[in-house]
């Protein structure tokens, strides 16, 4: 009878070593039990007991890696889904509300009342989208989130396509992320010989440290942020761990731009 073993096949007697131990770990399952001791057969292959579980740590340390990888792609790609999802629902709210406003200028009707109905519906939806985000980005970018917010991590994840792509992004990208229009328009101002404002800051005006900033200010804080921000996104996809120094550093700096 043949067996997958993490380390090849075990047929008549005979084991045949992989050649890609990673894949044949992934592909070790048996309708039954193995009627041998499996680590006794992997001692005589690997030429040594110390060998055999050396290489067993290892194998099994990459695969580990491997669907964790694979596990925080699928979670990029939810969340690009649910940001996208989220500004649709938004649009919907604030269509339906203009709509009825158009309604009760011309007539009070009860059909308001199934205008106004949908429209906490889509409310309710939104805070459960909302939730789903923060919870999914406190999972796969931990220091992102707390030093950004779910929502505007969210938003630059869904904008770049993918943590790997937002980590490979400079500070002055990042920046500038959801103001690429505007930046756009300045350059071909520019190019004209004409004065144009460069926009200082994107997506992450919605961060409380800008926005609560006076106007002169702002970019300052913009900069450091956005340095802020690509640090942590190396940190919460090659490294996983929190740094709490990020936001520390982050309000201190916010603290002199307001005293000053």
């Amino acid at each position: 009878m043949r067996y997958n073993l993490w380390f090849g096949v075990y047929e008549d007697g005979k084991v045949e070593k992989s050649s890609n131990l990673e894949e044949s770990f992934l592909n070790a399952e048996n309708e039954e039990p193995a009627p041998f001791n499996i680590s006794e057969v992997g001692v005589k292959i690997f030429g040594g007991r110390v060998e055999y579980y050396t290489s067993l740590r290892k194998v099994a340390l990459a695969v580990a890696e491997r669907l964790v990888e694979q596990e925080l792609k699928r979670e990029d790609r939810y969340v690009v889904a649910l940001v996208k999802a989220l500004e649709e629902v938004e649009e919907a709210i604030n269509m339906l509300k203009e709509k009825v406003e158009d309604i009760r200028t011309v007539k009070d009707s009860e059909i308001v009342a199934d205008f106004e109905d949908k429209i906490e519906e889509l409310k309710n939806l939104k805070k459960k989208i909302e939730r789903e985000i923060e919870e999914i980005m406190t999972k796969i970018a931990p220091n992102l989130t707390e030093i950004a917010g779910a929502k505007i991590t969210a938003k630059l994840l869904e904008r770049a396509g993918s943590m790997e792509r937002l980590v490979k992004l400079p500070a002055s990208k990042i920046q500038v992320i959801g103001a690429e229009k505007s930046l756009y328009k300045a350059f071909a101002r520019m190019k004209k010989g004409k004065k144009a404002k460069i926009p200082k800051h994107g997506i992450i005006f919605l961060h409380p440290f800008i926005r609560t900033l006076p106007k002169s200010k702002r970019g300052k804080m913009a900069r450091f942020l956005a340095a802020k921000i690509a640090i942590a996104a190396k940190i919460d996809y090659f490294r996983g761990e929190i740094d709490e120094s990020l936001y520390e550093s982050l309000r201190k700096r916010y603290e002199e731009l307001r005293r000053k």
